[in-house]
């Protein structure tokens, strides 16, 4: 037998020490004596100041079953912080733009990406078209002119997707002046079957001035005409006089809420989101919070500077926080280190929260509609500034200089903030381990030099990019690799930089670990043929990822999954909202509302994984993953079991000890394989279920079959 137990334990309190030897001492009366006398036999104990889980590897279990016991007498003294279940937004393709946002055209303004861009950016045009300069309150406007030289009337169109689904009605609004004569516009909604295009809406209406004035028109589709996901066309076409000048058009739903997409907000709603983490991501480090202020018309709209594709800036500072008030959840903002600086943040911090008359920032926040002060108390101090494909990056001497300087000014700003500061924890072997806790120490070591304030939070994005991260691999390996990922997260990661944090803050550090980006992300064009945040895959990656969060509620107190509406998140395709299976295990977990973690006892069969390319080995990995905890009344206790087998199904055996219940209910999420994933066509194909619990046998043994790959919830409730 091999033992991995903490040799010095004079850390833990009595307690502690006997729930772990207890722990110890009923699985080798009851388990071990029937297992047989060859069996290789693997002690992993995960200890922490406030938590004990222990595995003990057996592979020569009879039938291969785990056995678990879940002692509900011993309770970790610090509680599962519900913001790790949070979340994030960022401006990235679709996500507001298309996604969150109801309003269904791109680049209203019609601006351009490039400056060599022929024609406005999702946009065409047919005939005598012209693109200039000099718009509405925008530099760029589109002419719409009779037919000259033999050519076409001037059109300007888009391919859009309209939730015609869901509503017919629609307000189309834009901006027009005629040059001379009056001229008129027919605007129409078409569709192409058979290489043949139809109308299935239309109006026209005469421009007659020489001033910009808004054109508004209440559109009605007719019902049945398109189809659930078709993508149609809009167009602005020249009929006849004058030409016409067009600018700021906008096609939104009448049921958008607030602007927001009304399914979008139902199911975040749904969600249980507790914290939100925006701008970004990437995005935050090019971002000017100044440019998403202030009448939408006036907003530039430019280049995306981390992403590409066009920015709008009609998603701002002000839509973010009556969004967070809609969905009841707590906003966190992400301040632009990268070609920011402190100053602009201070102001930022300002414009949230200083009384209407105590600032230039609030009074422009007052300016426009928010008197009273937002409250922010969530700032994190740049976004993966380690990077190379970061705007501003730096190394890890000059972030840790960075950092300092804009805590001192947002402190400054409000003493009352909490502060994240850029951590790092994306490389996992070799030099690039080493570079992580470089980065790390040299950052908190300026952080409390001088008797410098340390960092609320130390934030960490524990991404796997796949299949890039791991190299030449098949889907097997790539699968196994990655779920083994969330126990070195649990045994390796997290104690790791803990312990730094210990030894560099104090022991009495108040400092906590914040993990604002994590999860199964994009590496490589071929992303979709490997394990990735769509599919079952990134959910079963997702379950094991947040057990491991919780076995370290002392540490890991918020978190922020990848992500809203990229990532394994809200999807629109075809303006058609659905969601990926990963939403499911976020709300299963988030809405079951975990609080005291319970010592967890298991034996049974385990694995080893190899290191793969960046992606680390390890050893002893439970073939059945558990946590359980109570919920704050104490009233239930919640396990959350995940089997990430391929094609396994495991047995598992639970014995639940100290916990009289009158009832027990489960959920299941699984599906046919791990590429399962949900679509317009099948929207619920990895969607819960309910699991039906055995009755305890005559020793108190719930016993049950996990399917592969699968997350089941089970609720004892007394």
């Amino acid at each position: 037998m091999k033992n991995r137990i903490p040799s010095n334990t004079s850390e833990f309190s009595n307690d502690l020490k006997y729930a772990l030897f207890a722990a110890l001492a009923l699985l080798s009366v009851t388990s071990f004596a029937q297992t047989p006398k060859a069996s290789l036999l693997k002690k992993i104990t995960v200890m922490n100041k406030h938590f004990i889980y222990e595995y003990v590897r057996d592979d020569h279990t009879p039938s291969g079953e785990t056995n678990v016991l879940i002692d509900v007498s011993r309770t970790s003294t610090h509680a599962i912080n519900p913001q790790i279940f949070g979340n994030f937004i960022e401006h990235l393709g679709h996500v507001v733009y298309g996604g969150l946002k109801a309003q269904a055209l791109h680049n209203p303004n019609l601006e351009p990406e490039f400056e060599k861009n022929e024609v406005p950016p999702y946009w065409d045009f047919e005939g005598a078209a012209t693109w200039r300069k000099q718009g509405f309150k925008s530099p760029r406007f589109v002419r719409l002119s009779p037919p000259m030289n033999h050519s076409l009337a001037g059109s300007l169109y888009q391919t859009v997707e309209l939730p015609s689904h869901r509503i017919l009605q629609y307000k189309l609004a834009f901006w027009a002046k005629s040059e001379g004569d009056s001229g008129k516009l027919e605007a129409s909604i078409r569709k192409t079957l058979k290489n043949e295009e139809t109308i299935v809406w239309s109006q026209q209406m005469t421009v007659n001035r020489n001033e910009w004035q808004k054109a508004t028109i209440a559109l009605e589709l007719p019902k049945g005409k398109i189809a659930k996901g078709e993508s149609v066309r809009f167009t602005l076409k020249h009929v006849s006089g004058g030409a016409v000048d067009v600018d700021q058009i906008l096609l939104t739903p009448n049921d958008n809420v607030d602007g927001i997409d009304p399914d979008v907000l139902k199911r975040a709603k749904e969600w249980g989101i507790p914290v939100l983490r925006w701008p970004g991501g990437n995005f935050v480090s090019g971002y000017d919070w100044r440019d998403g202020v202030g009448e939408a018309e006036s907003r530039p709209t430019y280049k995306n500077p981390a992403w590409g594709g066009l920015e709008e800036n009609t998603f701002g500072s002000i839509e973010f926080i009556r969004l967070c008030k809609r969905l009841e959840t707590t906003p966190q903002l992400c301040i632009n280190a990268g070609n920011g600086t402190p100053d602009a943040a201070a102001a930022w911090v300002r414009f949230f929260n200083d009384p209407a008359d105590a600032s230039t920032e609030a009074k422009l926040r007052a300016k426009n509609g928010e008197n009273n002060p937002f409250r922010i108390e969530l700032c994190e101090v740049g976004n993966e500034l380690y990077g190379d494909w970061q705007i501003g990056h730096t190394d890890a001497e000059g972030n840790a200089k960075r950092y300092v300087q804009f805590r001192d000014a947002l402190l400054k700003a409000d003493p009352k903030l909490k502060l994240l500061a850029t951590g790092k924890a994306d490389e996992y072997v070799g030099e690039g381990w080493k570079r992580v806790f470089h980065w790390n120490e040299a950052l908190l070591q300026a952080a409390v030099a001088d008797g410098g304030k340390a960092p609320d939070y130390l934030t960490i994005h524990p991404l796997i990019p796949l299949p890039g991260i791991a190299g030449e691999a098949s889907y097997e390996q790539l699968y196994a690799s990655a779920m083994a990922f969330p126990t070195f997260t649990d045994r390796t990661l997290l104690p790791e930089l803990q312990a730094l944090i210990h030894k560099i803050v104090g022991r009495s550090a108040k400092t906590k670990i914040a993990a604002t980006e994590w999860g199964i992300i994009v590496g490589g064009d071929k992303w979709r043929e490997g394990p990735n945040h769509d599919t079952l895959s990134g959910a079963i990656f997702n379950a094991l990822q947040l057990n491991a969060f919780m076995r370290h509620s002392d540490s890991v107190t918020l978190a922020n999954m990848t992500a809203f509406m990229h990532g394994g998140g809200i999807k629109k395709p075809g303006g058609v909202v659905i969601v990926d299976p990963q939403y499911y295990v976020q709300q299963m977990y988030a809405l079951s509302k975990p609080f005291f973690p319970i010592v967890v006892s298991q034996l049974g069969p385990g694995s080893d994984v190899p290191a793969r390319g960046g992606l680390p080995g390890v050893k002893d990995i439970p073939d059945a993953d558990v946590f359980a905890a109570l919920t704050k009344d104490k009233r239930k206790m919640i396990a959350y079991v995940v089997n990430p087998s391929l094609f396994k199904e495991k047995s598992v055996r639970l014995e639940v000890k100290n916990f009289q219940f009158s009832q027990v209910s489960g959920k299941i999420l699984t599906g046919l394989d791990t590429k399962a994933f949900n679509s317009i066509e099948n929207p619920e194909n990895v969607s819960p279920a309910r699991f039906v619990i055995p009755a305890q046998d005559e020793k108190g043994i719930v016993a049950f079959q996990v399917p592969p790959h699968s997350l089941i919830v089970i609720t004892f409730e007394r």
